[in-house]
């Protein structure tokens, strides 16, 4: 029976081999590393031998310089079957030492054991004929041993360095994930208080005028009765908004509509448009800047950021002879940002990171919930882009910037560039 010797540090795969081996007829002995097997085939030399390259205590390189090196082995066929060193270099060298075959992992169990048996059979012709395979020159056997064991380091240090460089991406993604959920967990905390605050007033309202109500319902006071349904209609109708503009602001990034090709400019015109009764009524200016640029958005919730920034821009305008407001864009080195510029009654410095918060209300006079720009921040965010609020202070105006993704808009700014 012909007798296999094997090598693989790897247990599971010489189980596997030792199957294929044994259902095919073949007698096998088993090494864990090259200096197992060589010891094993001094003892007792195997008809053949297949073995891994990377292993612990003598790798299959050594292995096979020694193996045919030796005259009582030199004759026996050398198999290599491995699946890290996988360069045509490493068959060549393979090869000089005095390999009969370099086989990649994994393979078909039919084609390796006939790989085999062809392998035994030429090696049987070869003595047969008295010939023996011509052996490399020590020194050069050495010198590209080197460079084979150079080379494998050199990938190994690669895909170390690639596999430190995801998890370092792992690591920065997973405390920006932390931060983010410290975040929301803040705002959620926030939103719970202030929600509960904020519904409990308009009911609070509600609950005592309904007990009036009840009361000068009973006298027959008409002229109370009337105050006390305004009053609770004005609350409940506070309430109304509150709720929904919550339920807008829980709905951005859930349900949009498609994004599409749209330009600013007709954006612009179309909140210009929805707004135009109460920029009448307060004779505000509006100038928008002409060939604002075509991005690719959510046309409705871009729609509804300019709305609420005109909107906000028309409750905070004192009473000047020429109220205006400007829309349009400038560039910061590449970027372009987007604004819109009123000369509204202005923001101290220290609230300019407030303004977008989550019912913050500069003025509490103002009608509104004061959700209008945190909906509009998370429009802008999901969109992928920033926005922020300057000004110069209280009466010198107000400017809210936001960008959107380059990808959006650069090309077609460019493009006006060049028209231009």
């Amino acid at each position: 029976m012909t007798r296999v010797l094997i090598a693989d540090d790897n247990q599971r795969n010489l189980y596997l081999l030792e199957s294929i081996m044994k259902g095919n007829g073949f007698e096998v002995v088993s090494a864990h590393n090259g200096a197992e097997a060589l010891a094993a085939a001094k003892r007792d030399p195997p008809d053949i031998i297949i073995t891994d390259i990377l292993m612990p205590v003598m790798d299959g390189f050594e292995l096979c310089r020694k193996w045919k090196a030796d005259p009582a082995l030199n004759q026996i066929p050398f198999i290599f079957y491995t699946a890290t060193y996988t360069d045509p270099k490493d068959e060549q060298f393979a090869r000089s030492l005095g390999a009969e075959r370099f086989i990649v992992k994994p393979q078909k169990p039919d084609v390796l054991v006939t790989e085999l048996r062809q392998v035994l059979e030429e090696s049987r012709t070869l003595r047969g004929r008295g010939q023996a395979r011509p052996q490399a020159d020590e020194k050069e056997i050495l010198q590209e041993y080197s460079e084979v064991l150079f080379r494998k380091l050199e990938k190994k240090v690669a895909q170390l360095e690639a596999e430190i460089a995801e998890r370092k991406a792992l690591e920065e993604q997973r405390e920006a994930v932390i931060k983010e959920l410290e975040h929301k967990n803040i705002e959620l905390e926030r939103f719970t208080y202030t929600v509960s605050h904020d519904l409990k007033s308009p009911l609070i309202t509600i609950q005592g005028f309904a007990g009036l109500l009840r009361e000068d319902a009973q006298k027959g006071d008409l002229v109370r009765l009337q105050e006390d349904i305004g009053r609770i209609t004005k609350a409940a109708e506070k309430m109304q908004e509150l709720l929904t503009d919550l339920f807008n602001l829980s709905r951005i990034g859930r349900i949009g509509s498609p994004y599409e090709d749209v330009s600013l400019g007709t954006i612009a015109r179309e909140a210009v448009h929805f707004l135009s009764g109460p920029l009448s009524q307060k004779r505000i200016a509006v100038e928008i800047e002409p060939d604002l640029p075509t991005v690719h958005v959510d046309h409705a919730r871009i729609r509804e950021v300019y709305t609420n920034l005109i909107e906000n821009s028309i409750k905070f305008m004192h009473e000047q002879e020429f109220p205006k407001i400007w829309i349009g864009m400038r560039r910061e080195g590449d970027e372009p940002v987007f604004f819109v510029r009123d000369t509204g009654m202005g923001i101290e410095p220290r609230y300019l990171l407030k303004v977008f918060g989550l019912f913050e209300k500069m003025d509490g006079r103002t009608e509104g919930t004061g959700v209008g720009l945190a909906i509009v921040k998370r429009i802008i965010e999901v969109h992928g882009g920033r926005i922020w609020a300057e000004s110069e202070g209280a009466g010198k105006g107000t400017t809210i910037c936001f960008t959107l993704p380059q990808k959006s808009v650069e090309e077609l700014v460019k493009n006006k560039k060049v028209n231009r």
